[in-house]
Formats: C-alpha cells, structure tokens, sequence
C-alpha cells in the first residue's frame, strides 16, 4: 500500500538521487589495512628524516612505539608479540629462523657500533606484513576480542598467509 502510495503521488525531489551516488564501495579489510599500515610508514618517514637532519637517531626507537599506539592503537610492544607468534609457529621453517637470526645478529651489531636508529626502520619493516595481517583480521572480525584476534593471527599464520623478507 506504501508503494502504490509513493508511486501515485510522485517522490520528494531529493529521493531522485541515483543509489550508485549514494552508495560507494566500501574498501576491503586488507585495503584498509594496507592503507593504516601505509600512514605509519609515511610517520616512519617524518621521523627519520627528522632524525637525520638533527643527528639524533634515539628519538627513532620511542616515535615508533607512539607510532603503533597512534595510528593502529596497539599497545607498548604489541608488534613484537606478533613477530614473536610468527617466529614460534614457524620453527621448522629453517631459512625463516636464519633470517631471524641474521636480523638479530645485525641489531646486536649496529647497536654496539651506536647506529641501530639510522637502520631501525628498515629493519622493523620486515615485519609490515605480519602486523597488516593483524590488521586485517581486526577489520573483518571488529566484535572479537585481542585475545580471540592473536587466536585468529595464530590460525593466519599456520596456514601460510604471511611471509616476510628480511633486508
């Protein structure tokens, strides 16, 4: 009856509007997740470059941790228990483990010598795609808890929907 009505006496002029002009595409979980992961890379950016102007490369290591906590939300050293499930689920993974131990070796290296901060960066971006991972899960299941998320991250990476690249 409520159609045959709008129908008979015409619509207001505003419901004309196309639905396709209303209605955008929303992006996927992974685009919105590549797309935060994105932003910490452009902040990754300001700092160093700050940091290479003045000298000063210790500012680096606090600026990433209030990077993570203000673009992504995590708290201190979340992305660390990430990287630390993706190293615990994959040590069968020989070539995955050197790698870790080939970064290890050359933070413990770089640290002794005082310029870890000019190559923190670099190295921590190994890790984008476990924390994009992260991401994406926290987008398609936004009810779900960090606990039942990490459960979640856990399953990801078993079944090999992430890798990373060492430098």
């Amino acid at each position: 009856m409520l159609c045959v009505s709008a129908l008979h006496f015409g619509c207001d002029q505003r419901m004309e509007q196309s639905i396709i002009q209303v209605v955008t595409p929303s992006e996927s979980s992974i685009e919105k997740a590549r797309a935060a992961m994105e932003r910490v890379n452009e902040r990754r950016t300001e700092v160093y470059q700050t940091a290479e102007k003045t000298g000063d490369y210790s500012t680096v290591f606090t600026a990433s941790e209030n990077i993570f906590k203000e673009e992504l939300g995590f708290r201190k050293g979340f992305w660390v228990d990430l990287v630390e499930i993706y190293h615990q689920e994959n040590l069968e993974n020989a070539m995955l483990l050197e790698g870790f131990e080939n970064l290890q070796d050359t933070f413990a290296e770089k640290l002794t010598e005082g310029t870890l901060g000019m190559f923190y960066f670099e190295y921590i971006s190994s890790f984008d795609e476990i924390i994009i991972e992260y991401l994406r899960l926290s987008f398609d299941f936004p009810e779900k808890s960090e606990k039942e998320l990490l459960a979640l991250f856990r399953e990801s990476v078993n079944n090999r929907k992430i890798s990373v690249v060492f430098p």
